[in-house]
């Protein structure tokens, strides 16, 4: 059996520890994710390859990041808050704790069985999300399980995508609190569907939604991904079926519904509003082109994935996982 022994060391017991233990936990364990924890196994005799610890030094980008983004901090309000915002300190503490991801000198729990006194070593991890393409990957993972197995019932599901014109888009980069706002007004706009179509106002659809702010090559792209449950509960419990939604009717009430939230915080003026409805292609759109089947956990999962994914991914070389190879290696593209 394996049990997990949380140690707090000096960067010089590490150091020794590590190079006492490095050759060992390199031939009996096999690259895993790297995220500070491992499964336990029922036998030591026959101990299964499970383990080697990664290297995020070796990464593309986490060379760039420690080269550089010192240097981006220090001429960002010159040359990028006029276009991107002032600086969030956010940006900084997330940096800092990825740059120390995985790193054993910054801490590490140690692993050893009690029958076969085999030991090793496990770095912690940052649990940064978006910046850390590993730990970003980890969450991704566990949160799809969770809402497919935890959250949803076996009810048919769609996902429902809200989309704003490019004219409104730039607001959201400097007040990012208008993102869970907008959140709230799709949620809004698919309740009031929802009753309007079965014509109960008692009754209360399901609804997860997630925030993504890139587009297809990583540009400013905020917009809303939803799961929705394809019928509403009544008071009771009981679900009431409602195979698909009316987009004509739920585009009309996503467009009116952030007029209005802009209107309200002071982004735009009526004048604005006015002109937009004039345009013959608005730029609101909402979509329900995925849907998923009573039952399907699985799909559930995956779309959840999809839906909270990580704006970079590993880029596979064959030898080893990189982040980024000579240009930026977006979700589904590139720049």
């Amino acid at each position: 059996m394996l049990i997990c022994i949380l140690t707090a060391c000096g960067r010089r017991s590490i150091r020794h520890w590590w190079r006492w233990m490095g050759c060992l936990c390199a031939r009996d364990f096999r690259p895993g994710t790297g995220y500070g924890f491992l499964p336990m196994v029922a036998a030591c005799d026959k101990l299964p390859v499970l383990y080697r610890p990664r290297d995020p030094r070796a990464s593309n980008l986490w060379r760039l990041i420690d080269e550089h983004f010192d240097s981006f901090q220090q001429v960002y309000d010159e040359q990028f808050q006029a276009k991107y915002g002032f600086w969030r300190p956010i940006v900084g503490q997330s940096i800092e704790a990825f740059l120390k991801c995985g790193d054993l000198q910054e801490g590490f729990a140690r692993v050893r069985c009690t029958d076969c006194k085999h030991e090793m070593f496990v770095a912690y991890s940052c649990k940064q999300r978006c910046t850390c393409p590993s730990c970003h990957q980890k969450r991704t993972l566990l949160t799809g399980i969770h809402v497919a197995e935890d959250v949803c019932l076996p009810v048919a599901h769609r996902q429902v995508v809200f989309t704003i014109p490019k004219r409104l888009r730039v607001h959201a980069r400097f007040d990012r609190k208008l993102l869970g706002k907008l959140s709230s007004c799709a949620w809004t706009c698919i309740k009031a569907e929802v009753q309007r179509m079965l014509e109960r106002e008692d009754v209360v659809p399901g609804m997860i939604a997630a925030i993504q702010t890139f587009g297809q090559l990583i540009h400013w792209n905020p917009h809303i991904h939803s799961l929705v449950t394809c019928g509403a509960f009544t008071p009771e419990g009981e679900f009431l079926e409602l195979p698909e939604f009316d987009m004509d009717s739920l585009l009309v009430a996503w467009q009116e519904a952030v007029f209005d939230l802009y209107l309200s915080e002071g982004k735009i003026e009526p004048e604005v509003v006015q002109n937009m409805r004039s345009w013959e292609h608005s730029g609101f759109s909402v979509d329900q082109s995925v849907l998923l089947s009573a039952g399907d956990r699985s799909g559930i999962e995956r779309l959840v994935q999809y839906m909270v994914r990580c704006p970079l991914e590993p880029v596979s070389t064959g030898q080893s996982n990189r982040y980024w190879t000579g240009c930026l290696q977006g979700r589904e593209g590139s720049v």
